[in-house]
């Protein structure tokens, strides 16, 4: 079985700039760092993919675009036009993929913000195809309302299968994800939507959104899943995104090689 690459995402080093997490991450050995657009909006496009070829890092991904404010129509366009513009920047890097959260209103049912942001994907689908660059919906915790009206992987994968594009895809987030009904099912049947597979852990009995851990040191069933991904016929790029108080207090230097290392075999030996 050929194992995918994996990247390391630049979320992980939230207080790093764009420099450290490039030398500590080609340190570390990983062939590909998923790039935060915040960081990347300092530091500057051009200049981003001039370091990154020189380091010999691909670029996984471009985090996170969209955030439509979809109770606000006038708004949510100018959303669109800045996500165009991330598309570009992504088109620019030679990212697989632009990770879009599909927008929040609390006051709409899930239904109406489907209504509503159906339009705004469909509107930034042309502009990807053009860059080459594949849209992934961004599922998140459901104590994220602020960010996104979509909350688990499920419900992705039925938002983007009404479109036919090949361009519109979903992040398998295991730490929001691995809990879910019909998991397994889904990513055997549905593996042709997977645009991203972000990894991480979680200990059970965290109550706090955003804890995440080192994989390994929680108890998702890491392996299993990414077996099920593999056997499914997934061959595109694992993303390591931690976050929270547990990779703070360990600290990057110690965090990232770890984190790194850890992936790496068990990837090795689902490859083996």
């Amino acid at each position: 079985m050929a194992v995918p690459p994996f990247s390391l995402s630049q979320i992980t080093t939230r207080g790093w700039p764009f420099e450290r997490d490039v030398d500590a991450f080609a340190a570390a050995g990983v062939s590909a760092i998923g790039v935060s657009i915040e960081k990347l909006e300092q530091y500057g496009v051009a200049r981003a993919a001039a370091r990154l070829r020189d380091a010999g890092l691909a670029v996984s991904c471009l985090t996170s675009s969209g955030g439509f404010p979809l109770g606000d129509r006038v708004r949510g366009q100018e959303v669109v036009e800045r996500t165009r513009r991330h598309i570009d920047a992504a088109g620019e890097l030679e990212a697989d993929c632009l990770l879009v959260l599909p927008g929040k209103d609390p006051v709409l049912s899930w239904e109406e913000a489907a209504d509503r942001a159906r339009p705004l994907l469909e509107a930034l689908l042309p502009h990807a195809e053009r860059a080459c660059v594949r849209l992934a919906l961004e599922p998140t915790s459901q104590l994220r309302m602020d960010l996104a009206f979509v909350h688990s992987f499920g419900e992705a994968l039925d938002l983007v299968g009404e479109f036919a594009s090949p361009w519109l895809g979903v992040v398998l987030e295991l730490n929001n994800a691995w809990i879910e009904r019909g998991l397994y099912d889904n990513i055997r049947q549905r593996t042709g939507r997977i645009a991203l597979v972000q990894v991480s852990d979680f200990k059970v009995g965290t109550v706090a959104s955003s804890q995440r851990l080192v994989p390994g040191d929680g108890d998702i069933p890491i392996a299993r899943i990414l077996g099920t991904v593999l056997d499914a016929g997934y061959r595109g790029v694992f993303d390591l995104e931690l976050i929270g108080d547990a990779i703070n207090a360990e600290g990057y230097d110690a965090a990232v090689p770890r984190a790194v290392g850890a992936l790496g075999t068990i990837l090795d030996e689902l490859g083996a």
